[in-house]
């Protein structure tokens, strides 16, 4: 017979390093079976067939945030369980594994990952009783592969945990059925066959014919043939035939075949299979279904390294830092803390004059950006203020200090060339306008003037 069943797993998916959160995926186990096994039975090694099922949400970050065209996959510690009189075996399943198949590159397209493996062969306990119940294990790990469309790949795996109800289904254990069907046909039909026919037939028969013959011809001839025919045939033939044919072959066939059958097949197949299905089927698929659905945020940190142009004062600074996104695998957005380390600009007043100014990027708010699921492309908007510790030209400080920036901050709207890997990292560009300076002192007009103005460009490189 055939086993199958669909359950639930919550999986922890890695993909090239980033944490892709827990994903319900659906796993459809089918087998085949014998329909009932006696204790010390082999069965033999029998193929098992695993369909995965990927959500939507893990399909399109796999698709549209990797890139990923194609995946293969395989399990070195799955195992199927065997409970029966209160003890559970498990058996590993050795290779279980998914070819190179494509992922869909449509929105809610099902993805589909099929997996086979075989069992090995497995001898039924001999202390198994009324069933033996067949169960997925309660967790297993993935190691896949992602290919992209130029057939790089990237590492992923899958750290899966199951739902309560792991009973994929059960095989009837039965006794051996020599010993009740021997001794009851045996013992009633010798017995009772070979003692009431040899013994009625021969007395009546021979006793009234001899005699009656030469002796009275009249009177004997038709009392004793009425009599003895009618009474010894009616009683013998009734009697014996009726009484011991009746009563052995009711009575041993009714037991033994009614309570033998009845007990094993009703109670084991009626609990196991009803029990386990209600009860367990209910929990599981409320829990996981509402937890993992309204938070579908992951952690993706990336460096920053780049440089900035001053375009009024014809120079320009290095810059360093980092982005901390909490990024929506649903819809692409993400929120993030921008950090930007303090810097040197090498800078020119007046067109000639070398000035070096001391400065300090402090974010306004969260940057706020996202990644456009169709192409690709990543943008982010930032507001930054740019504080002046330090102005000097030839060793002269000219101004700046803890209150000198400038007096509103700068928008910085932040756009990768093209589409942006998530794993790989790309560049971003930005061209924005710095504010006046305040509170920088006597010279403020004059540092203003080759400090702030609109056309400065920003180019970097974010990395994971």
């Amino acid at each position: 017979m055939t086993l199958e069943k669909n359950f639930l797993y919550k999986c922890e998916v890695v993909a090239g390093g980033l944490n892709l959160g827990i994903q319900d995926i659906g796993v459809l186990a089918s087998t085949s079976v014998p329909d009932t096994v006696t204790p010390g039975q082999v069965i033999p090694e029998t193929p098992v067939n695993i369909t995965l099922t990927m959500p939507e949400l893990l399909r399109q970050s796999t698709a549209l945030l990797l890139g990923g065209r194609e995946a293969s996959g395989a399990s070195t510690n799955s195992a199927v369980t065997l409970t029966t009189g209160g003890q559970t075996t498990t058996i590993a399943i050795p290779n279980l594994g998914a070819p190179r198949t494509p992922i869909p590159q449509v929105a809610n397209e099902p993805w589909l990952i099929p997996a086979t493996g075989l069992v090995p062969p497995i001898t039924t306990p001999d202390y198994a009783v009324d069933s033996v119940v067949i169960g997925m294990p309660a967790s297993f790990n993935i190691t896949a592969t992602i290919f992209k469309a130029d057939n790089s790949t990237i590492p992923s795996t899958l750290a899966c945990n199951g739902p309560a109800d792991l009973a994929l289904g059960s095989i009837g254990v039965t006794e051996p059925t020599t010993e009740p069907t021997t001794e009851p046909t045996t013992e009633p039909t010798t017995e009772p066959t070979t003692e009431p026919t040899t013994e009625p037939t021969t007395e009546p028969t021979t006793e009234p014919t001899t005699e009656p013959t030469t002796e009275p011809t009249t009177e004997p001839t038709t009392e004793p043939t009425t009599e003895p025919t009618t009474e010894p045939t009616t009683e013998p033939t009734t009697e014996p035939t009726t009484e011991p044919t009746t009563e052995p072959t009711t009575e041993p066939t009714t037991e033994p075949t009614t309570e033998p059958t009845t007990e094993p097949t009703t109670e084991p197949t009626t609990e196991p299979t009803t029990e386990p299905t209600t009860e367990p089927t209910t929990e599981p698929t409320t829990e996981p279904t509402t937890e993992p659905t309204p938070d579908p945020v992951i952690k993706v940190p990336f460096k920053l390294k780049g440089s900035t142009t001053i375009k009024a004062g014809n120079g320009t600074a290095p810059l360093n830092g980092k982005v901390a996104a909490d990024f929506n695998l649903a819809t692409g957005q993400f929120v993030a803390d921008l950090t930007l380390d303090n810097t040197k600009a090498k800078l020119k007043a007046l067109g000639f004059l070398p000035v070096d100014a001391d400065l300090a990027f402090t974010s306004v708010g969260k940057t706020n950006g996202g990644i456009n699921l169709s192409t690709g492309q990543l943008t982010a908007d930032s507001k930054v203020n740019i504080q002046i510790t330090s102005i000097k030209s030839f060793g002269l400080k000219l101004g700046g200090g803890t209150k000198c920036q400038t007096s509103k901050p700068s928008d910085i709207r932040l756009a990768s060339n093209g589409r942006f890997d998530p794993l790989a990292g790309g560049t971003v560009t930005s061209t924005y306008s710095i504010a006046k300076l305040q509170g920088c002192g006597p010279l403020n007009d004059i540092l203003s003037l080759f400090a702030s103005g609109p056309g400065n460009k920003l180019t970097a490189t974010l990395a994971p």
